[in-house]
């Protein structure tokens, strides 16, 4: 991303924008910002997330609405956490890793874990 474009950009959510040029280009500049190989996990996770919230009627995001997730292993709720907190930064401006609650139950799901180790295939 050019440096003219984080200007344009940073102008835009500041709600300065006059010309439809200039949301445009600050619009493809956010677009970008999410890994083109990943970017429709990043987009399910993220969804996955907003729906949930939609079902349990969730208007504002506290820690406490991201700690419901006992039932997953530690590695899935760490990956969902950076998908969800990059998706939630790019469209709704929220930062979700000034949640040091959320932070400290993410390390304690850890405790314990043993990540399954895969054989080695012996070639013959």
């Amino acid at each position: 991303m050019s440096y003219e474009n984080i200007v344009l950009f940073c102008n835009c959510t500041m709600n300065n924008c006059e010309s439809e040029e200039i949301v445009e280009a600050a619009n493809i500049a956010i677009s970008n910002l999410l890994p083109t190989k990943s970017r429709s996990l990043y987009d399910i996770a993220y969804n996955r997330f907003k729906k949930w919230c939609a079902e349990k009627n969730v208007q504002v995001y506290s820690e406490n609405v991201f700690e419901n997730a006992k039932n997953y292993k530690s590695s899935t709720l760490w990956a969902q956490y950076f998908m969800v907190k990059s998706c939630l930064i790019i469209y709704d401006n929220i930062d979700i890793s000034k949640f040091p609650k959320l932070i400290a139950f993410l390390k304690r799901t850890g405790d314990g874990y043993q990540a399954k180790k895969i054989e080695n295939i012996d070639k013959e």
